[in-house]
């Protein structure tokens, strides 16, 4: 299991400079959301379609960067591992909601146990990037390891607030 925490681009400020909706809660970024030359050049891990439907039958309030009219494409690529979706976390959700957190990736952890059912414990691979804004500014943890190790996840983000 691999944890990477880095600092993390201002989320909101770039939704603007992109011409996207700043996110307040819960939301998926796109894969490349911080090095995108414009919105055009957006796209989604091809599992984002997924969590969104999950976290909706969850009833997990989830904010779109797309404005209405806007479609980003989704790239599906072909590895042994589950690639999951850049999820950002406001300062908001930690301090009113911190368990909606816990819940979100609850949802995921489940629906990756049968998602991998049937294949072999070695090549359950899971890569998610999680960006948590805090008063300190953003930090991006970079998670990569079994199914098991997601629900370390909720105490990294502890630890990286109460550092703040």
């Amino acid at each position: 299991m691999s944890i990477q925490i880095t600092e993390y681009i201002d989320v909101r400020e770039r939704a603007v400079e992109l011409g996207c909706n700043p996110p307040t809660g819960l939301a998926l970024l796109p894969r490349n959301y911080d090095i995108a030359g414009s919105k055009d050049d957006l796209v989604y891990e091809g599992s984002t379609l997924e969590i969104r439907t999950l976290w909706r039958q969850a009833r997990i309030s989830e904010t779109q960067i797309e404005k209405e009219g806007d479609r980003f494409p989704h790239i599906h690529e072909r590895y042994a591992e589950w690639i999951g979706p850049v999820i950002f976390i406001s300062a908001s959700v930690l301090s009113q909601d911190p368990h909606a957190v816990s819940v979100a990736l609850g949802v995921l952890s489940n629906y990756l146990t049968d998602f991998f059912k049937g294949v072999p414990i070695s090549s359950r691979k899971v890569k998610l990037s999680l960006v948590v804004e805090d008063v300190g500014g953003y930090k991006r943890i970079d998670y990569e390891g079994n199914v098991e190790g997601l629900a370390r996840l909720p105490e990294v983000i502890r630890e990286i607030k109460n550092h703040e």
